[in-house]
């Protein structure tokens, strides 16, 4: 452990959040506690999921982040990372993202996995949590560093909720085997032009893995994944920085379309 107290924890994850709520960047943790470790990051986080609840804010779900096995060797980490979402984030099928309350935005499509019951421990596979999972869309995660230009490790990363920002979901929903997740194809466009294809095996070979990393991380905490929460299961394309006048339309296979326009 590097020593920080719980004090110091607590500032950090106040600190976070003032950046996030003044749409203000701060520098990164790191800068100040070199030592920070992943197990005090996840704390840093807990503090500062317990902060929103206590601001009236409702835990939704999780969002798993690193969950590309190229980000993991560049980076040296052998399991995704994940954050909290809450229910300021979700934004309606025609509600735009307003440039205004964020710093610097960026866009990410994903699939998404709404649960019908919980899963926890370690004994899982991909078929428990098929059948765990109410139904599966279409969404876009906007992602929002409050660290100055984007730049931070992954200590910094946990620390801030991993950049959870704001999510569109689509109106589609269907049974995760009505198609082969691992194929699902998406396209991203943005000002009409076509910028991105990828499918769902970009997420650790098939997005449901990012749900039993899930389950399994937060086995190790004493937590579980509760019946009714999102989770968003990672980027199947790179995440693009997005600007004011900017329209966003993601094209999923069975899925549908989702639009967002930056105003």
């Amino acid at each position: 452990m590097s020593g920080i107290s719980k004090q110091q924890m607590d500032e950090c994850a106040k600190l976070t959040i003032a950046a996030e709520d003044a749409h203000q960047a701060m520098p990164q943790l790191i800068h100040t506690f070199p030592d920070l470790t992943f197990e005090e990051a996840y704390a840093i986080q807990d503090i500062r999921t317990k902060l929103r609840v206590e601001q009236g804010f409702n835990a939704i779900g999780y969002k798993m982040g690193l969950t590309s096995k190229a980000k993991q060797q560049m980076l040296g980490r052998t399991e995704p990372t994940y954050g909290r979402l809450f229910n300021y984030m979700p934004l309606d099928e025609n509600e735009p993202l307003e440039f205004k309350n964020h710093i610097q935005p960026k866009v990410e499509t994903e699939i998404a996995f709404v649960m019908k019951d919980s899963l926890r421990g370690q004994d899982i596979d991909i078929d428990t949590v098929l059948k765990a999972t109410d139904y599966i869309v279409a969404s876009l995660e906007i992602i929002d560093s409050r660290y100055i230009d984007f730049k931070f490790s992954s200590q910094d990363g946990i620390a801030d909720n991993i950049s959870a920002s704001r999510i569109k979901l689509g109106n589609k929903k269907i049974s995760p085997y009505d198609t082969d997740l691992a194929e699902l194809g998406i396209k991203i466009n943005i000002n009409g032009t076509d910028i991105a294809t990828g499918k769902g095996s970009a997420v650790l070979d098939h997005p449901a893995n990012a749900v039993i990393m899930l389950v399994k991380m937060l086995h190790r905490e004493g937590k579980f994944l509760e019946a009714g929460q999102i989770v968003m299961t990672g980027a199947v394309t790179a995440a693009y920085k997005l600007s004011v006048g900017d329209n966003v339309t993601a094209t999923f296979d069975t899925l549908g379309k989702l639009t967002l326009a930056v105003v």
